[in-house]
């Protein structure tokens, strides 16, 4: 089973972590990964807590939204065995716990506050199976609703209950002195003993160290406030002061926790921006990373043992960072190096020699080199290079021990000996025509020089011999900007302008081009290509610019044809360089930053605005990074991912999901293949392939052709054989924009998407009210009998239903063909192609359906009162069956004659549901001793609640529920999982 949903809860100790992925309690230690033994019944987890039973014994109580469970916890031989032993109910929201150590022997008791300001103090006898018994029902005379509580006390009448409300009040009340109450009642009153005006919004969470006098809290509006807390003996006279008031987040701050190091304390944050912010007591911010890849950021934990603060997220992840560097701000902070030269010199490029060399020319045109010292990088000394020529310099580049400097008209190559120190002068002359404006190391041998009046050469060997004359574009700034030597015969080039163009080695020796992309990244074209994979027929090639996106090339060696198959979108401004497969280097506003796919951002480095001139290199895990600021270099230095690896947890859940909402899923199976691939798509604006090994999910590849919300793709198998299976995928959603790829999976599980085409869908009748960019609702496909022709229907929210017809053979031209106005919104459209019928639902409950060419209605029914979300078909012979869920909570089971388009059977079911069915599919199986078949129905709404419906015997049950809010459908596969998807998504195994 998988389980990609909201952690709510988490509860970090020395030796494992508790997790809620949803319904799931999961441990996490350095031995196992443990399950919980209770699956609460409906709502998600979102809290725990531990208490000391013996030496070898703990009780942990487990919370959601109106459930609570009690789970003993047993250490046998270092391994631990958990037993459940009590499960109950409030009427309230539960918002916090807390055990108290005044339990008698095989007593526990402990304490549940709620969230209208009511608190249950109960007693439970572990030994006996009795429920457990309500000791007092506190209330306090403020029952605002509250949205986070933190509990506070070693004993029950001494008890202090700090709460945050909607309207953004601070409020205080204790367990110690209570109004009149009726004698011997269990419920008392207790009084208000402060209200402050605290945020402009929903405080969402609270944190407080008495020994620090620091109290913080966060909200809805931003904000992390800094409050001084004073208390006495008991915290009636308690006193609370505002100290300051910290912006850091971009969106709502979900979580705060106070932690210490040593003797520092420090405070640590998370919001909805996915952004995790560490802050001083004095409300500096020392930190802020981005971290679970733009997914909402829910809690927060600390392990002072491993001094790694742990997160969780509305995708379930759990992800660990390690603090150490954070902490020791020295060490942390770069190093400004020492000046160059004389008073007015100063360094105008830098680059890296070797691990700990830098290479810098100066505003003198002087070269100078420095070692930087691993233990004390600020004695670092810049020597300067004897006998370098001197002219005015435009370039300088280096690469394995060759230093490339360049001017007007001239080169000069030093070749670097790192155990004398010496500096070689291999070659110094005129080369080109005009002012060098790039010089492209392609190899240690052979070399690209280009200069402002569009002359570019392909020289070899230190002697710059004169390869190839490569022609270029007649452009303002023709230069390089990127290169790469794919092969002997094959040479790609960046420029300026933003092109990217490939040239072929003709008979005569010279490079010749062949094809063109213009504007790939923009203005400033390219900045780097990295070669991915090359064989005899094609080659990869990866590539990044001055934009969000990393852009995948296809180069094919037979016809000579350059194509962009892909595009991927980044957390990053631009894009600078990729040193590995996981590791992408660019920069974010004034930051220099180091982004992972596997773990998001690993490293940013100040090193602020204007024109930036950088080098970095990468040792195993160690990353340098040399930066010119205000006329200085400075220096930093940092492991990678060490920060990130925690070696004392396993299986850590780590999922690759939508951090939005999921809107539609379909399923692929390869040939000879029992797992599908997941084929998925969001409110994130991304096409997701992924694959579930293990009970876990594997991201195969995404897709990021569209720039808004992907409402619903539909896929069609190609192609099947013994070495791989390819599907076209057709997606649509906002700005009318509708996208065509096509997906390969090889025989090893190897995905490769290509994006065929992306058309933005022109509004059919002018109006003075709609747009050219009306949102596209749904989407399928009718295959012609012709090979490579395809009928696309397109549903808009504008009430037109249009139908393209489109070829794979030439991509980028969709044929439109007619269109039909329905008048009302559109939500689903299916095509029955045995049956050349087009079904459409609606948002008033119709369900029409056309022919193929949608000149005629053959078919019109009202099925429901208010919108009909989801519909799933059976074609029996000549009979349709159509089961619909709609906004009016009912579900509705028609069989339709296809031949005389009459109903001969329709009914519903009521009451099955509470809220708008979204989600049901229908699942037929051929009885063993008959051969009548049996037809179930499978439901789900947005209550979560799962029913199962016999359509023969009109029968139903309830047979369990999903954890997934706001659930968008639903799917079952071959191996009878079913899978539910929203705001996350779920596999249940069908029983």
């Amino acid at each position: 089973m998988v389980l990609i949903s909201d952690a709510f809860a988490m509860h970090v100790s020395s030796n494992c972590i508790l997790v809620g992925h949803g319904d799931q309690a999961v441990l996490y230690s350095s031995n196992a990964k443990v399950e919980m033994p209770v699956r609460l019944r409906e709502g998600k987890v979102r809290g725990f807590e531990w208490s000391s039973l013996n030496q070898s014994q703990r009780l942990l109580l487990l919370y959601s939204e109106n459930e609570y469970s009690l789970i003993i916890c047993t250490s046998i031989c270092d391994k631990d065995q958990f037993q459940l032993i009590y499960e109950g109910e409030t009427k309230d929201w539960i918002n916090a716990a807390m055990f108290f150590e005044e339990n008698a022997t095989d007593k526990t008791r402990f304490v549940l506050h709620t969230s209208h300001s009511a608190l249950l103090y109960l007693e439970f006898n572990i030994t006996s199976s009795e429920d457990c018994k309500v000791l007092e029902l506190a209330r306090c005379t403020d029952s605002s609703i509250l949205y986070y509580t933190r509990l506070h006390g070693n004993c029950y009448n001494k008890l202090a209950i700090i709460s945050g409300n909607a309207f953004g009040e601070l409020l205080l009340w204790q367990t110690q002195f209570p109004i009149e109450s009726e004698c011997n009642s269990i419920m008392k009153t207790y009084p208000l003993l402060l209200r402050l005006q605290a945020h402009n919004g929903v405080i969402h969470s609270i944190d407080f160290d008495l020994e620090s006098q620091l109290l913080v809290t966060t909200s809805d509006d931003r904000s992390v406030k800094f409050w001084n807390i004073k208390k006495s003996a008991d915290w009636t006279t308690a006193e609370l002061k505002p100290m300051y008031s910290c912006f850091g987040h971009g969106s709502r701050v979900m979580c705060v926790i106070i932690f210490k190091v040593g003797e520092q304390t420090f405070v640590a944050t998370g919001g909805e921006d996915s952004y995790v912010c560490i802050w001083s007591t004095a409300g500096e911010l020392l930190l802020k990373r981005r971290q679970h890849f733009g997914a909402p950021i829910w809690r927060l934990g600390f392990s002072e043992d491993a001094h790694t603060l742990y997160s969780t997220s509305s995708t379930g992840n759990l992800v660990g960072q390690n603090l150490k560097e954070i902490f020791n701000r020295d060490r942390n902070r770069p190093t400004m190096l020492s000046s160059v030269g004389d008073a007015n010199e100063f360094p105008r490029n830098i680059k890296f020699l070797n691990d700990d060399t830098i290479v810098g020319l100066s505003s003198s045109n002087r070269l100078y080199y420095t070692r930087i010292l691993p233990d004390s990088p600020n004695d670092n000394n810049w020597l300067l290079v004897n006998d370098f020529p001197s002219y005015k310099r435009t370039v300088l580049e280096v690469f394995d021990g060759l230093i490339a400097t360049c001017g007007h008209r001239r080169i000069t190559i030093h070749r670097y000996n790192a155990l004398t120190n010496k500096f070689e002068n291999l070659f110094d002359g005129i080369r080109m025509k005009g002012t060098i404006r790039s010089f492209q190391f392609l190899s240690r041998d052979q070399y690209l020089v280009s200069d402002n009046l569009g002359y570019c050469l392909l020289l070899k060997t230190h002697e710059l011999c004169i390869d190839s004359h490569i022609a270029l574009f007649n452009d303002r700034e023709p230069w390089i900007t990127a290169a790469l030597l794919v092969s002997e015969h094959y040479l790609l080039l960046g420029n300026r302008k933003g092109h990217v163009m490939l040239y072929h080695r003709s008979l005569g020796n010279d490079f010749v081009l062949k094809d063109t992309i213009k504007f790939l990244h923009g203005k400033m074209g390219a900045n780097f290509f990295k070669l991915m994979n090359v064989n005899k027929d094609y080659a990869n090639v990866m590539s990044g610019g001055h934009e969000a996106f990393l852009k995948y090339l296809h180069i094919g060696f037979t016809d000579c044809t350059l194509t962009v198959r892909q595009r991927e979108s980044v957390p990053l401004a631009w894009v600078e360089a990729a040193p590995s497969e996981d590791l992408v280097l660019g920069f974010n506003d004034n930051h220099i930053v180091a982004w992972s796919r596997q773990h998001d951002v690993l490293l940013q480095v100040e090193c602020g605005g204007g024109n930036r001139c950088w080098d970095y290199r990468l040792g195993s895990n160690l990353l340098s990074i040399a930066y010119v600021k205000q006329k200085r270099v400075l220096f930093h230095s940092s492991p990678l991912y060490s920060a990130v690896a925690v070696s004392r947890i396993k299986d850590i859940q780590n999922n690759t999901w939508h951090t939005r909402n999921c809107n539609t899923i379909r399923l692929l199976t390869p040939k000879s293949q029992a797992d599908p691939f997941i084929l998925s798509a969001g409110d994130d604006n991304i096409i997701k392939v992924t694959k579930i090994i293990n009970d876990s999910l594997f991201q195969c590849a995404e897709l990021h052709s569209h720039i808004s919300t992907v409402r619903c793709l539909q896929a069609h198998l190609c192609k099947s054989e013994n070495d791989s299976s390819s599907w076209l995928i057709f997606s649509v959603g906002g700005r009318s924009q509708l996208c065509i790829s096509q997906l390969n999976i090889d025989i090893s599980n190897k995905c490769y998407i290509t994006e065929l085409c992306t058309h933005t869908l022109q509004n059919l009748t002018p109006s003075k009210t709609s747009t050219i960019e009306a949102r596209l609702m749904a989407i399928d496909i009718a295959p012609h009998s012709t090979e490579g022709y395809f009928s696309i229907y397109v549903a808009g929210a504008d009430g037109k239903i249009s139908h393209y017809i489109w070829n794979c053979k030439n991509p980028s031209h969709l044929d439109f063909k007619t269109f039909v106005d329905i008048k009302r919104c559109p939500l689903t459209v299916q095509w029955i192609g045995n049956k050349g019928l087009l079904l459409i639902t609606t948002t008033n409950g119709e369900i029409y359906g056309f022919d193929q060419t949608l000149q005629t209605i053959c078919v019109q029914l009202q099925l429901h009162v208010t919108g009909v979300n989801t519909i799933d078909i059976y074609v029996e012979r000549h009979i349709l069956h159509i089961l619909s869920g709609g906004d009016d909570e009912n579900i509705k089971y028609t069989v339709l004659n296809l031949d005389s388009k009459r109903v001969e059977y329709k009914t519903e079911f009521l009451g099955l549901h509470n809220a708008q069915v979204n989600a049901l599919s229908i699942h037929c199986r051929t009885k063993e001793t008959n051969e009548e078949s049996e037809m179930f129905a499978y439901t789900c709404s947005i209550d979560r609640q799962i029913y199962r419906i016999n359509l023969k015997t009109r029968q139903y049950s309830r047979v369990g529920y999903t954890c997934i809010a706001d659930v968008k459908g639903m799917l079952i596969d071959e191996c009878q999982r079913m899978y539910f998807y929203g705001c996350g998504l779920q596999t249940i195994c069908r029983q």
